[in-house]
């Protein structure tokens, strides 16, 4: 192909690039993962002591009935959650939703806890983790709530790959095309008439479809992980 072919098709590649990622962002497919909104909670008090800091909030909604307050502890290297139970029970399990300081959800933790006593064990948290909502599944046997996380397809999460593949594919091919340019006339004629150009665009291509299976095979299916706590507890005053 000739060199004014191959600058048309660099300037497309420019303009899919362009309105891949307008895509990218408008359509925000991998948003609205979650089912509960963020819930200010009332803080009680806050405890500083020589390693850690220490927010006691109150919980909010019909979980207050089940769970009456949580502690978000931060150090210096962790950050963790110990909930207050209202009463023992023979088994309880809740949600633990963590959102950013900006109160964009960032992650869920589904807590399961057999035979408690006043307080749960340590739930470790993100270290991005703000603020958290608790959210009560069940308890002894009762179903409170059971669509607080809404499974994202995967389609959307194969979409989305197939976008930021398009993106990065066709922002390689621009890239190519530039480095040709800079070359110069001597150098551009070499390359074009060999298989360089073409082994480059392969390249680009290969590059292109590792993304999209490393963005698919590595997308966690499941919003939740299921902990039971550690060994450690806090003493609610």
């Amino acid at each position: 192909m000739t060199m004014f072919v191959w600058r048309i098709l660099c300037l497309a590649s420019i303009l899919v690039c362009i309105l891949g990622i307008i895509l990218v962002l408008a359509l925000r497919l991998l948003k609205n993962g979650y089912y509960h909104e963020y819930t200010k909670d009332e803080l009680l008090k806050e405890v500083k002591t020589a390693n850690s800091k220490n927010s006691i909030y109150f919980t909010s909604g019909e979980t207050k009935n089940f769970i009456k307050k949580y502690v978000i502890c931060k150090t210096l290297y962790d950050k963790y959650l110990v909930c207050n139970y209202a009463r023992s029970f023979q088994d309880i399990s809740y949600f633990v939703v963590q959102y950013s300081r900006f109160k964009r959800v960032i992650g869920v933790i589904n807590v399961t806890h057999r035979d408690t006593g006043d307080s749960s064990k340590v739930i470790a948290l993100k270290k991005s983790c703000a603020f958290v909502n608790v959210v009560i599944g069940t308890a002894d046997g009762i179903c409170v709530n059971s669509n607080v996380i809404r499974p994202l397809p995967m389609s959307k999460v194969r979409i989305h790959a197939a976008l930021k593949s398009l993106v990065f594919f066709t922002f390689l091919f621009a890239v190519r095309h530039a480095f040709i340019e800079v070359l110069g006339d001597i150098y551009t004629k070499l390359i074009l008439i060999n298989y360089l150009n073409y082994g480059l665009i392969a390249g680009s291509f290969l590059l292109a479809l590792i993304s999209y299976l490393i963005t698919v095979l590595c997308f966690r299916r499941r919003n939740a992980k299921i902990r039971t706590g550690g060994a450690l507890e806090y003493e609610f005053l």
